[in-house]
C-alpha cells in the first residue's frame, strides 16, 4: 500500500490491526497451550475493536487533516510490516506473545509520535494525537487484561 497522506496512514493502521487480529487465532491454533490460545483470542478481539475505532477516523476527521501529505516523513520512519498467519506464534509462551504484541504497539506509537512531531502545526496533528492515544490505551488495556488472565 502506498502511503502518501494522513488518510492513507489511518487506512493502513486499521488494516494492520484488522489483519493481525484475524490471523492471530489461526496462528495459535496448533498450540497445546490453552492459556496461550485464550490470550490470543483476547488480543484478537481487542485488535479487531481497535481496527474499527481507527477506521472511524476516516469518517470523523476533517478533509484538511486527512489530506495532509506525510510521504517525506515516512522515509525515515518506515511502517511495520503487517503480520500474517505464522505457525511459529504457537511456539511462544504467553509472556513471549504479550511481549511481541506490546512491541508491535510500541512501534506504532513511535510512528504516530514521529508523524505528530512533523505535523504539529497542521490539522493532522489532532489525528495523530488520536491515533497515539488509541495505541497507548490499547497497550494499557492489553497489560491489564493479560494480568487478569495470569490471575486465573
Amino acid at each position: 500500500m502506498q502511503i502518501e497522506t494522513v488518510a492513507d496512514v489511518v487506512g493502513w493502521s486499521a488494516k494492520y490491526h484488522q489483519s493481525f487480529g484475524s490471523t492471530l487465532p489461526a496462528s495459535l491454533a496448533r498450540s497445546g497451550n490453552d492459556r496461550l490460545k485464550l490470550l490470543g483470542d483476547y488480543i484478537s478481539h481487542r485488535e479487531q475493536e481497535l481496527a474499527t475505532k481507527i477506521a472511524a477516523l476516516s469518517r470523523t476527521e476533517s478533509e484538511q487533516s486527512l489530506g495532509t501529505w506525510v510521504t517525506e516523513f515516512l522515509n525515515r520512519q518506515p511502517l511495520p510490516t503487517v503480520q500474517e498467519e505464522d505457525a511459529q506464534w504457537a511456539l511462544l509462551s504467553e509472556d513471549q506473545l504479550l511481549a511481541v504484541v506490546v512491541d508491535l504497539h510500541e512501534q506504532l506509537t513511535d510512528l504516530y509520535r514521529h508523524l505528530h512531531s512533523r505535523c504539529a502545526a497542521t490539522p493532522a496533528a489532532v489525528t495523530f494525537e488520536q491515533l497515539l492515544e488509541m495505541e497507548q490505551h490499547e497497550l494499557a488495556g492489553l497489560a491489564q487484561g493479560a494480568n487478569r488472565l495470569w490471575d486465573m
